[in-house]
Formats: structure tokens, C-alpha cells, sequence
């Protein structure tokens, strides 16, 4: 009876497979842009070991668009990398008026 619980003990860490969940990306976006999720969706990897998935945001001010994440290794999160820079609108700016000294 031991032996069988130890057999299956062991086995059952083997069957396990490493991925990137939907929650570590929010997470990557919610500490490192404005964008605030509003959907996710998983995007066709280019390779079997990437992931790639899209954001859409509630703030669009930076990310119209939405963003681009690419993982390039499942086994890590730190391995995702944010695609898409934000968009900067300058057209504020050429509204103000010169500085004249």
C-alpha cells in the first residue's frame, strides 16, 4: 500500500506541464502600463515554446490598439515582453504657443 502511494506521489509532479496563465500577463500590464484590461485573448504562437496574446484596454489614451505580449519561454513569466509602445499624441503640444525670450 505504501509503495503505491509513493509511485503515484512521484508520478504525479511529472505530469505537470509548465505554462503562462491569463493572470500573469494582467498582472505584467497592470505594473507596467496604464492600460487597464478590459479583454485577453491568447493570439497563434509563432513557435511551440512562445505565447503571445492581445489586450484590449480600457485606457486607450496610450494603447489604441491594444497590446502585443510575447512570452518566449512557458516555463517563465519573466521571459513576456510588451510588444506594443505606447502612442504619444503631439498634437497638444503644437497647440501651445512658442516660448519667446
Amino acid at each position: 500500500m505504501r509503495l503505491a502511494a509513493v509511485v503515484l506521489g512521484l508520478a504525479a509532479p511529472a505530469s505537470a506541464s509548465a505554462e503562462i496563465h491569463d493572470y500573469m500577463i494582467r498582472r505584467l500590464l497592470y505594473l507596467d502600463t496604464s492600460c487597464g484590461v478590459d479583454q485577453l485573448e491568447r493570439l497563434p504562437p509563432p513557435t511551440e515554446s512562445t505565447r503571445r496574446f492581445k489586450a484590449l484596454c480600457r485606457n486607450v489614451s496610450a494603447y489604441p490598439d491594444g497590446i502585443v505580449v510575447t512570452c518566449t519561454d512557458i516555463a517563465d513569466d519573466r521571459s513576456c515582453k510588451i510588444e506594443t509602445a505606447p502612442k504619444t499624441f503631439d498634437s497638444l503640444k503644437l497647440m501651445r504657443p512658442e516660448n519667446r525670450e
